[in-house]
């Protein structure tokens, strides 16, 4: 489906009414993670890797469709494992264009998987600690506002409803964190999307429209980008896992 597509559907060509559409989950695991020196979704935390936890996290909180963006080398040491019906994963064979290459791959994969989703959430696999009641609390918060907006509009047949959020993100003290949530009309724009930045430009372009979800946990802005950050989790783990 390309952008044009997109585009048409949002006018009413496909999806009537985003409040009985699914979020999809499109988890990126294809960063080349220079600040590391190495792969960091391979890293081991507990009886799993990095990237794999966060895989499991985003199956457990959803029966819809999860696409797996996969740096090569992440694809060829066996993750994801094992097979899920729900889980689609997808190579990135171009991992140092950046992020958003990655991202323009994961939507176009998952509006494979289902074409009327309403919305796409964007999980990072450097977030270990991410957990299934975050991602469906900020997909729930998301639905909500959406429905609230579309019950409260004067145009039923408008496709989006124009008070409605088109992203959400939660926020922990004050301090906004990820996943992300980009709504259906943001999609042509993600795919035009290009560097290392994500949906950076779109969350700040459409910053009156972003939905702050207040999180249940800090969990939303721990993620591992540098060592002292991989031995800080360890620590974590290996507490949560004291009896």
């Amino acid at each position: 489906m390309d952008v044009l597509e997109i585009q048409a559907t949002a006018r009413g060509g496909g999806m009537t009414s985003p409040a009985f559409s699914r979020i999809g989950i499109i988890v990126l695991a294809a960063g080349q993670a220079t600040r590391m020196g190495r792969l960091k979704q391979l890293l081991p935390l507990g009886d799993r890797s990095l990237a794999q936890r966060v895989i499991d996290a985003a199956l457990a909180a959803t029966a819809g469709p999860v696409v797996a963006v996969l740096h090569p080398a992440v694809a060829a040491a066996g993750i994801p494992r094992p097979p899920h019906p729900c889980l689609h994963p997808v190579v990135n064979p171009w991992p140092e264009q950046g992020q958003a290459r990655s991202l323009r791959l994961g939507l176009r994969c998952l509006l494979q998987v289902e074409p009327a989703l309403a919305a796409a959430m964007i999980v990072l696999a450097d977030q270990p600690f991410i957990t299934p009641r975050a991602l469906a609390g900020l997909a729930g918060a998301f639905d909500r506002a959406v429905k609230q907006a579309a019950a409260g509009s004067t145009s039923p047949a408008t496709f989006w409803p124009s008070r409605a959020p088109v992203a959400a993100r939660p926020v922990w003290q004050g301090r906004p964190g990820h996943p992300v949530v980009l709504g259906r009309p943001l999609f042509a724009e993600v795919l035009t999307l290009a560097g290392d930045e994500g949906a950076r430009p779109l969350l700040q372009r459409y910053r009156d429209r972003v939905l702050g979800w207040p999180a249940p946990g800090p969990e939303v802005t721990l993620d591992v980008d540098t060592w002292e950050d991989y031995l800080a989790a360890c620590r974590l783990l290996e507490k949560e896992e004291q009896p």
